[in-house]
């Protein structure tokens, strides 16, 4: 018998072989549930909210006092969960009873559409109809009249809008869109024998300003509606006149007798097929189009 066998270690007994099991990478192990962090800020405060995947709130950690606050007492054991490592010198309270605000998320700016109106509605002289003055009284009479003759045109594929808001003080009479382009068409009265020659309008012997006035409105209003409708247009000017004595022009492509506006019109070259004159139509008409250059 050895007498220090005490001290000698044990033989290891015979084991069986037990296999390992060896876990799948590709399988979780199961774990509490999964927090969702929302930092928060407003003036002094600094709060991180907690909630669950599906929205569900828990509390939230007050980052200047470290103060753990649950949304109530059931949230209480998740909330310290939620923190535990995160905050370790955190202390929970009480569940408050006011209700924690959303987080505030990012969104895009959204574009600002302002409202415009329809100038399709316009009357014809509507600039001038309030004025109490003979001459404004005639103008508007005579607008009216020329927008009887303009109105036959739609059976020729045409669309007149009236009294078009160049500027705050200033209007086109009548903008005709159509196959043979865009004409600014201005009225004029007179009481007075008018002729236009040598590129100039006269009434009763004395020059007037109306054709190179009515040239520079016509090209302010291409230039107005190509910036809208994105497309290189082109306005062509044309007077009216209502003469009680007689008109003779020797420029028929700007200056007509109010009965022949009609033919001055629908005799020129067919430029717009039907759709563009609808694409260019619905661009004039819309109050914005003028508003956006005063």
């Amino acid at each position: 018998m050895d007498a220090f066998a005490w001290m000698k270690p044990a033989a290891p007994a015979e084991r069986a072989a037990t296999p390992v099991a060896v876990a799948d990478p590709t399988q979780r192990l199961a774990t509490g549930p999964t927090f969702v962090y929302n930092p928060w800020k407003l003036k002094e405060l600094r709060r991180l909210y907690i909630n669950l995947q599906d929205g569900s709130k828990v509390g939230y950690l007050d980052l200047a006092t470290m103060a753990a606050v649950p949304e109530s007492v059931e949230t209480a054991d998740m909330l310290r969960c939620a923190i535990d490592g995160l905050a370790p010198g955190a202390s929970m309270a009480a569940p408050s009873l006011e209700p924690q605000p959303e987080p505030v998320q990012a969104t895009e700016p959204q574009a600002i559409v302002m409202p415009w109106e329809d100038l399709s509605r316009n009357r014809p002289g509507m600039l001038i109809e309030n004025l109490d003055d003979a001459s404004y009284r005639a103008g508007v009479a005579g607008e009216q009249r020329t927008a009887g003759v303009l109105a036959a045109l739609a059976c020729d594929g045409y669309k007149v809008l009236h009294s078009v808001p160049l500027s705050p003080r200033k209007d086109i009479d009548h903008l005709v869109i159509g196959p043979t382009g865009i004409h600014a068409v201005n009225t004029k009265t007179s009481t007075y024998a008018v002729t236009a020659k040598d590129g100039a309008a006269y009434a009763d012997g004395y020059k007037q300003t109306w054709l190179d006035s009515l040239s520079r409105d016509a090209g302010l209003a291409g230039d107005y509606l190509s910036r809208a409708a994105r497309m290189d247009l082109r306005v062509q000017p044309l007077v009216a006149v209502w003469s009680t004595v007689s008109v003779l022009s020797s420029l028929p492509t700007l200056l007509v007798s109010g009965e022949g506006l009609w033919a001055a019109i629908t005799r020129g070259e067919e430029v717009f097929p039907p759709a563009w004159g609808d694409v260019v139509y619905n661009v004039a008409r819309r109050s914005d189009t003028w508003t956006a250059n005063h």
